[in-house]
């Protein structure tokens, strides 16, 4: 990993530290996601974490990284590398997974080492293979 990625996920964990709060939001429809992003935004929190668990959430993520460039997009339930690579096109600056999978976690540092897959150590489900 080179110094500027390491600067880069070092930047996007100060923004998140600073922020304090994501606020966890799952979208059924992407025509609502700019009015409630910016409704988020005004209550204080300029952050989201879009759940891939509905079709929309891909769209949703790039019309809010569209409208608000100054707000913290990402994507959680991510649980493919499909999933992680079309939340990195539409403009998702992290991503979260409920449980470790060692395919996303090198996709995500390989495709881009400032945006490192997330894990919620309660939910982890990591897998252990025999070598």
């Amino acid at each position: 990993m080179e110094e500027t990625d390491v600067q880069n996920m070092e930047l996007l964990q100060k923004r998140i530290s600073e922020i304090g709060i994501i606020p966890v939001i799952k979208i059924k429809d992407a025509a609502g996601a700019v009015p409630l992003a910016e409704a988020v935004a005004r209550g204080g929190l300029p952050a989201a974490e879009i759940t891939f668990r509905t079709a929309c959430a891909e769209e949703a993520i790039r019309r809010i990284t569209a409208e608000l460039p100054d707000m913290l997009v990402g994507a959680g339930t991510v649980l493919t590398v499909e999933q992680a690579s079309r939340a990195k096109d539409a403009g998702a600056s992290f991503i979260v997974s409920p449980g470790l999978n060692p395919e996303v976690v090198s996709w995500c540092l390989e495709a881009s080492p400032s945006s490192p897959a997330s894990v919620r150590r309660r939910t982890s489900k990591r897998r252990f293979r025999s070598a």
